[in-house]
């Protein structure tokens, strides 16, 4: 699929990816970069997962999941009686997620497919939405935001994990990436305030926001 917005859904617009005009119908190809050892080394997943305090029984949405990079760390935390769904627009990043679940025997993995505007999503649903190396390519972000407040239970957070706006040696140009005041005012005209920051990822930003 090429889409200006395809890389808003695959977890990992990043490492060799210059811009968002991308096919994206290759999973298994684009599973060499987007879990490509070089990317753990930067991308540091089980500390992120550490740093989210993530406990059995909560249900997780992760974003852009792409090949479940994340989704399916996420799902060994919280357990069987846990739930994690990976949203993706390109069908075959839902299928290679779906397969991936089913190797390995995760049976409160889910993947879904959805549009590139809307994760539709069920209200007072989920405990943590994660984004990972999305937001910066989704037009609109305070709306696509604003469709997120619903699905929340209470006591909900909402992630972003995104690429420094500066000349890092991974991620898209400099242009193409999002100033952090920029991204704390759209989560604030979308209705949310900042709970926390993390700062070990050395060429990301990891913001934690809570409803006002």
């Amino acid at each position: 699929m090429t889409l200006v917005l395809a890389g808003a859904f695959c977890a990992g617009a990043q490492q060799h990816v210059e811009d968002a005009h991308h096919d994206f119908h290759d999973a298994a190809q684009w599973a060499k970069v987007f879990e490509s050892p070089e990317r753990i080394k930067w991308q540091r997943p089980d500390s992120v997962v550490d740093a989210l305090q993530l406990k059995p029984g909560q249900t997780i949405v992760d974003i852009g999941a792409g090949t479940g990079f994340f989704a399916r760390r996420f799902a060994k935390v919280v357990g069987p009686t846990g739930r994690v769904i990976g949203l993706d627009i390109e069908p075959s990043m839902v299928a290679y997620m779906k397969a991936d679940a089913h190797k390995l025997h995760l049976k409160n993995y889910e993947a879904r497919l959805v549009r590139a505007d809307d994760p539709a999503l069920a209200p007072h649903s989920v405990d943590v939405i994660f984004f990972c190396d999305t937001l910066h390519h989704i037009n609109n972000r305070p709306a696509y935001l604003r469709k997120l407040l619903p699905a929340l239970k209470p006591g909900g957070r909402v992630i972003d994990i995104d690429f420094k706006k500066e000349a890092l040696p991974v991620g898209p140009p400099p242009e193409q990436k999002l100033a952090l005041p920029l991204i704390n005012a759209e989560f604030h005209d979308a209705g949310f305030r900042l709970i926390a920051k993390h700062d070990f990822l050395p060429y990301q930003y990891f913001l934690e926001f809570a409803p006002k």
